[in-house]
């Protein structure tokens, strides 16, 4: 039986089961927990050293360690599609956190909305409002309207992603000291949002420094050396000299930078606190449900790689954040009463320095090498054919498709010249048409991410993928986006008081956790998921 009839059969079996819901066994608050670039082994690696959230989330958890996002583009905004829908990114179209927008002709935010403006504080307004999915929370509000469901996070794409397309509220923040929403939610921001942003006072971060929580000695052991070349450094730059302690330099107001330290993890935590408490979630017979991402750690991990000791001392400090958090949850609701859920929306490539030291095939784009190479597909068809054929999005191609069809021009034609210069280029993998991708061999672990990738007629022409351990920032940092398993491995967690520790090795999707909470919830995901319940 395939997945897809697997699934379709639980489904069947599922609605017929849950018709009448079991109130007394649902908790009355799900909280979902999406770590930004958190790589599994950012949990296993520091076990021992936890001794907080992540602690108490793994004691009382099923971890499902063979957990992937079966999508070739490993981005936030696919990834937090995925986890709150449970559809690939195919079924809308969503290609990345950017892309171009064939009837609008031009690039847009995967969030961006025209008509939505600002609620709570400057900046732009965003919205679910380019997608038809409904996510988990809307699966909820529609078996319980008195069901209350809110989320959060520093990016805009993942709060509203994760959020769906009925939440009570959405919050990002505005990288000016504020966390807003936009009036596709609410025309005003309930009070206590005011007094929160007031409260937080993110300028008065000016003279933090970050310093390690534990001994250095430890960090040695468990960590690379501090100074590693290919870390950024951001902090006292001139020389370059990428340790700690890290601050903000004289010049920058925090409010822009924040989210590049720990500190923003603990921010968002409180916010989610006062949430709970303002608006009395978890307290009554109708199941509620908070998702709160941790964008900092994304922030933090693309700066340093994952195996610094600024990551590693990034996860202390959340785990004690997230450990003050569930105790005060157990407070004031009792965690008997609550599901907690921790994943990632995506993987991470180590620094490609510290995969060539470690004998692993690896390297940083040339982007002069690149650029050449873009200039050599341009010119040969604008020679062969005419200019305004089509879009270079990044290494991808949209192209016009109307003037092709009536200038008689094959696209196969047009795909030959960029598969001729393109691949040149050291650490591009290999070139596709989306006809290429869409009839290929699905039983093939690239193929088929990239499959659950495009879509028929929004996606790129013109397709093309870096080799394995690859990236195109250029000199420090790291990146992801790959259909590789560094960029799709993810930390998947059921947590519960009373559960038994437990990990089950059997491969599981991101597509699977929404029906998985809705199966907890003992509610009825959309017949269009793509995912089944995963058994707890």
């Amino acid at each position: 039986m395939t997945r897809k009839l697997y699934g379709l059969f639980l489904g069947m079996v599922f609605f017929s089961l849950s018709c009448i819901k079991p109130d007394h066994l649902s908790p009355k608050l799900v909280v979902l927990l999406v770590a930004d670039q958190v790589r599994p082994d950012l949990l296993t690696r520091y076990d021992k050293l936890y001794t907080g959230g992540f602690r108490w989330l793994i004691d009382h958890g099923i971890s499902f360690t063979n957990t992937h996002h079966e999508h070739s583009n490993t981005l936030t905004g696919p990834g937090f599609f995925v986890i709150g829908t449970g559809r690939y990114p195919n079924s809308e179209g969503i290609w990345g956190n950017k892309f171009y927008d064939r009837i609008l002709g031009k690039t847009v935010n995967c969030v961006e909305d025209a008509e939505a403006k600002p609620v709570g504080g400057e900046g732009e307004g965003r919205s679910y409002s380019r997608y038809f999915s409904p996510g988990i929370g809307d699966w909820l509000k529609n078996a319980d309207s008195l069901s209350k469901v809110y989320s959060i996070a520093g990016k805009d794409r993942s709060a509203v992603l994760l959020g769906g397309k009925n939440p009570n509220l959405v919050l990002y923040y505005n990288y000016r000291g504020q966390f807003i929403t936009s009036d596709y939610y609410v025309n005003k921001a309930p009070d206590w949002l005011e007094n929160f942003n007031h409260s937080q006072n993110i300028s008065s971060y000016r003279d933090s420094l970050w310093r390690k929580s534990l001994d250095d000695s430890l960090y040695v052991n468990y960590a690379r050396e501090d100074y590693y070349l290919g870390e950024s450094d951001s902090y006292n730059k001139e020389p370059y000299s990428p340790v700690f302690p890290i601050g903000f330099d004289s010049e920058i107001d925090p409010v822009g930078e924040i989210m590049g330290k720990p500190w923003f993890e603990r921010i968002i935590l409180n916010l989610g606190r006062t949430i709970i408490r303002e608006e009395a979630l978890g307290l009554d017979a109708h199941s509620d449900l908070i998702c709160i991402s941790f964008s900092a750690m994304d922030w933090m991990i693309h700066e340093y790689g994952p195996y610094s000791q600024e990551v590693m001392d990034a996860c202390l400090k959340l785990d004690a954040y997230l450990g003050d958090f569930i105790n005060e949850l157990d407070k004031s609701i009792g965690l008997e009463h609550i599901e907690f859920v921790l994943t990632a929306d995506h993987g991470g490539l180590p620094l490609p320095e510290y995969q060539l030291e470690n004998e692993i095939h690896a390297g940083r784009i040339n982007r002069s090498e690149l650029n050449e190479a873009f200039e050599w597909i341009e010119d040969e068809i604008t020679e062969e054919y005419e200019s305004d054929l089509f879009v270079r999005d990044g290494i991808n191609y949209y192209f016009d498709l109307e003037t092709l069809k009536r200038s008689n021009i094959p696209l196969s034609k047009l795909a030959n010249i960029v598969k001729k210069y393109l691949p040149k280029v050291v650490g591009i993998e290999k070139v596709f048409t989306k006809q290429e991708i869409i009839q290929g061999d699905s039983t093939d672990k690239i193929i088929s991410r990239l499959q659950k990738m495009v879509h028929h007629e929004r996606s790129p022409d013109i397709i093309s993928i870096l080799s394995p351990g690859y990236l195109f920032l250029n000199p420090y940092g790291t990146s992801h986006g790959s259909p590789y398993d560094y960029d799709t491995h993810v930390p998947l967690l059921f947590s519960k008081k009373g559960r038994n520790a437990k990990s089950i090795s059997d491969a599981a999707e991101t597509v699977d956790i929404a029906p998985t909470i809705a199966k907890i919830l003992g509610i009825n995901p959309s017949a269009t998921c793509d995912g089944i319940p995963l058994g707890l």
